[in-house]
């Protein structure tokens, strides 16, 4: 089942420019678990206030895709023709998950989440006409909604301005582009939370 919409930039001046974009797994209600995933694009489609407008010369859109659809099972989860996997261990008193991310110039799962750098600084115009905002969707946003409280969220190799963070039940991890363009290993993301009690 896939519901999907399409979020026009101008709409969105309360979430950061620099992450926009990513993926988000709700583990938190069993199977089947939901995924998110929002994405810049270009688009060619006129947004709703163009067909009622009158006197404007339309010139340029942006426009944030989101996406979203249930997964039965993590192990056959994966993004950008295996680029992101996922493997559980769910067993035991602490469950726990990893995600690994290959990482390098064209990597096609990110190639699904942005555009080109030339392309992103021309949507910043659109996005923050004040010319505040010179970059947009310059870091990808990975976040997962545990069904306990997470305990550890950390990533390997570490880089500049790469975070892997968490509260309560929510782990995230910030990527800025420059970290999952240049070329290396793998990146791994190891995320555990407690087993909720039964009597929660």
């Amino acid at each position: 089942m896939l519901r999907s919409t399409c979020l026009f930039l101008g709409l969105l001046a309360s979430c950061s420019g620099s992450e926009l974009v990513g993926i988000h797994l709700d583990l938190s209600k069993g199977s089947p678990y939901a995924v998110t995933t929002r994405s810049l694009v270009e688009s060619t489609m006129p947004g709703p206030m163009e067909n009622r407008t009158q006197g404007v010369q339309w010139k340029m859109r942006a426009a944030l895709v989101c996406s979203q659809g249930d997964c039965p099972d993590l192990g056959k989860l994966e993004f950008g023709n295996g680029g992101i996997r996922i493997s559980t261990e769910v067993g035991g008193h602490q469950p726990s998950l990893r995600v690994q991310l290959k990482r390098g110039p064209g990597v096609d799962w990110l190639r699904a989440l942005v555009p080109e750098d030339g392309a992103r600084l021309g949507m910043a115009k659109v996005y923050d006409p004040t010319g505040k905002t010179k970059e947009i969707g310059d870091a990808v946003r990975l976040e997962i909604t545990a069904p306990g409280e997470v305990v550890t969220s950390g990533v390997h190799p570490t880089g500049r301005g790469v975070e892997a963070n968490l509260e309560r039940n929510r782990a995230y991890l910030i990527l800025p582009l420059r970290a999952i363009t240049e070329p290396g290993e793998d990146l791994v993301w190891d995320v555990s939370w407690r087993q909720p009690s039964s009597g929660r």
